[in-house]
């Protein structure tokens, strides 16, 4: 964990980028593909690096006025960066135990995602490659990918459930 007056918004979203931009140059990391780093990632995808400039500046305003450009407003953004937080505190707690717990943030982080894609799909077109690559860094059940897809069996209480979300929220593509 980092200092409390080096946080970027909080813990887990501090965690997170320094996750992405420790590892942006090793794609097939682990790090790189952790559940915080992907977070950013979709963000990414979302608004553009220049979230990832607004970590670097420690400007979480800016950050917070970043992630409501689309209309994502700032309840919901209030919301993303508490549960990003509970969900980060909870797998810390849950890493030292040899039985693990379901992580009941683990889909609401990734619903909030899926919400803001949509909101800025809404306001500006996103091209179906982007779309697919946004959908297939989803944790579920169904994803092709055997690290994300156990990631989401281990920590959701429904590994279908974003599968679904997306589904119905027409991120998935074709």
């Amino acid at each position: 964990m980092q200092e409390e007056n080096n946080l970027f918004i909080n813990h887990s979203l501090s965690e997170a980028f320094r996750l992405y931009v420790t590892n942006k140059d090793k794609k097939n990391s682990l790090d790189f593909n952790k559940f915080l780093c992907c977070i950013v990632r979709m963000l990414v995808m979302i608004y553009g690096e220049e979230i990832v400039e607004l970590y670097k500046k420690n400007d979480g305003e800016s950050f917070d006025n970043v992630l409501a450009k689309y209309g994502f407003d700032e309840e919901n953004i209030d919301n993303f960066e508490v549960i990003c937080e509970k969900f980060y505190l909870f797998d810390n707690r849950q890493s030292t135990r040899a039985i693990k717990k379901k992580n009941k943030y683990f889909n609401f982080i990734q619903k909030y995602l899926i919400d803001m894609m949509v909101k800025r799909k809404a306001v500006l077109p996103v091209d179906s490659t982007t779309l697919n690559d946004f959908y297939n860094m989803l944790f579920t059940a169904n994803n092709d990918d055997f690290y994300r897809k156990s990631t989401a069996v281990l920590l959701a209480y429904n590994p279908y459930e974003i599968d679904d979300y997306a589904k119905k929220q027409g991120i998935v593509v074709g």
